[in-house]
C-alpha cells in the first residue's frame, strides 16, 4: 500500500512579517498574486502596525495574524506564521520586496529536488528607491549576494524558503532579536553546523522598495547587523569566507583604513604621499567592479557617493569587529539584561517557535 502524503505536502505557504509597511505592502502581494508559481497560502503577522497594513492585507485575501501587544520583532513574526501553517516549504518575503514572477519557482526548485534545506535569493538590481543611501545600499547587497557561494553558509529571510520541518527542528529563528537583525544568519549558521544544506539561487531576484537614508544605514549596519554577527563570529560561528566576510572584503577593510592612516602620515612627512596614493589606488582596484556597477545603475552621483559610502562601510564594520573581539564590547555584556540589545545577547538564548508544540 502506499503510504499517505504527509499534510502539507506539495504546498507553498508565504509568510510576511510587518509592521507600518502600508506604503510597500500592495506592491509586495501584487508582486505575489503574479507569481508563476502561486503560493498555496499567504500569512501576514501584523507586529502592533498603527497603520492601515492588517486592513490592506485581508483585502488582499490573506491570512492575518495579528501580534495584539507591543512589536516584538519579525523574528517572533516569522515564527508565528510558521506556526500558523503545515505547508511543507516556507517562503518567507519581507513587506517591502516585491518578488520577480520566477523567484518562488527558483527557491522551492532546489528544496523539492532534496539539494538543498533552505534556499535565498536577492535584491535586484533596480531599486525602487532612487536616493543615493538606498541605491548604495541595495545595489551593494545585489552585488554581495551575485558573487557570493550557490553552497551557502548563512540564511536570508528578505525573500527566502525553508522545508517546515527543518525550520521546527532547528526550533525557528531566535525570538531574542527584537528588531531586524541578523536573525536569518544565525538561524543558517545552526542549520549549517547540524549538516544542513542552504543554496544561495542568484536568479531568484525581488525589488526591494525600502527608501534608506543615511543615518538609518550605518545605525542598522552597525548595531543591527556588525554588532552581532562580530559576536558571532567571535565565539567561532559565522566566519566562513563568502559573502560580506570574505577574504576580499578583509583586505579590502585593511586598505580602506590604510587609506586614511597614508593620509595622514603624508601630511607629517610629504615625503610618505606615494604611499597614500598607493593605497587609495589600490582600494579603488580591488573594488572596481562594484564601483563601475554602482556608475552603471545609479550614474555618476550615486557612482562616487557609492565609493565614499563604501569607504566608510569598511572602515565602521571592521572596528565594530575589533571591538568585539577586543573585549572592550564586555561592558555590555555586564550590563543588566534589560538594557542589553537582543542582538548581542541572541546567541546566548535557545530559540523556539511560539504556538508550535512540534
Amino acid at each position: 500500500m502506499s503510504q499517505p502524503e504527509e499534510p502539507g505536502a506539495g504546498r507553498l505557504a508565504v509568510v510576511i512579517p510587518c509592521y507600518n509597511a502600508a506604503a510597500t505592502l500592495p506592491e509586495c502581494l501584487s508582486a505575489l498574486q503574479r507569481s508563476e508559481r502561486r503560493p498555496d497560502e499567504i500569512i501576514l503577522f501584523d507586529d502592533g502596525s498603527t497603520d492601515e497594513s492588517a486592513a490592506l492585507a485581508r483585502a488582499a485575501g490573506v491570512t492575518v495574524v495579528a501580534n495584539g501587544k507591543s512589536r516584538q520583532g519579525p523574528a517572533v513574526g516569522r515564527n508565528a506564521g510558521v506556526a500558523a501553517t503545515d505547508a511543507a516549504i516556507v517562503a518567507f518575503v519581507d513587506a517591502d520586496v516585491a518578488v520577480a514572477p520566477e523567484a518562488l519557482g527558483r527557491l522551492e526548485a532546489p528544496i523539492i529536488a532534496g539539494e538543498a534545506v533552505a534556499s535565498f535569493g536577492c535584491y535586484d538590481d533596480t531599486p525602487r528607491s532612487r536616493r543615493v543611501a538606498a541605491l548604495y545600499a541595495n545595489l551593494r547587497h545585489h552585488w554581495v549576494h551575485r558573487h557570493g557561494r550557490s553552497e551557502a553558509f548563512t540564511f536570508w529571510s528578505g525573500l527566502g524558503a525553508i522545508r517546515h520541518d527543518v525550520f521546527a527542528a532547528h526550533r525557528g529563528f531566535d525570538p531574542r532579536f527584537a528588531q531586524p537583525s541578523i536573525e536569518d544568519v544565525e538561524l543558517g549558521i545552526r542549520i549549517v553546523e547540524r549538516g544542513g544544506r542552504i543554496r544561495l539561487v542568484k536568479d531568484a531576484l525581488g525589488t526591494h522598495c525600502k527608501d534608506w537614508g543615511v543615518a538609518q544605514l550605518w545605525r542598522t549596519d552597525i548595531v543591527c547587523r556588525a554588532l552581532p554577527w562580530a559576536k558571532l563570529i567571535s565565539e567561532g560561528r559565522g566566519g566562513a569566507d563568502d559573502l560580506n566576510i570574505s577574504r576580499r572584503e578583509r583586505l579590502a577593510a585593511v586598505l580602506a583604513h590604510g587609506v586614511w592612516l597614508s593620509a595622514i602620515a603624508s601630511l607629517a612627512v610629504p615625503g610618505l604621499w606615494p604611499l597614500a596614493v598607493a593605497t587609495t589606488a589600490g582600494y579603488l582596484a580591488l573594488n572596481f567592479g562594484f564601483f563601475a556597477f554602482l556608475f552603471r545603475r545609479g550614474g555618476a552621483r550615486a557612482g562616487l557617493a557609492g565609493i565614499v559610502l563604501h569607504w566608510c562601510y569598511h572602515l565602521y564594520a571592521s572596528l565594530t569587529y575589533a571591538w568585539v573581539v577586543s573585549g572592550l564590547s564586555s561592558v555590555l555584556a555586564r550590563a543588566p539584561s534589560a538594557a542589553r540589545s537582543p542582538a548581542l545577547a541572541s546567541a546566548e538564548s535557545t530559540p523556539r517557535v511560539p504556538g508550535n508544540g512540534r
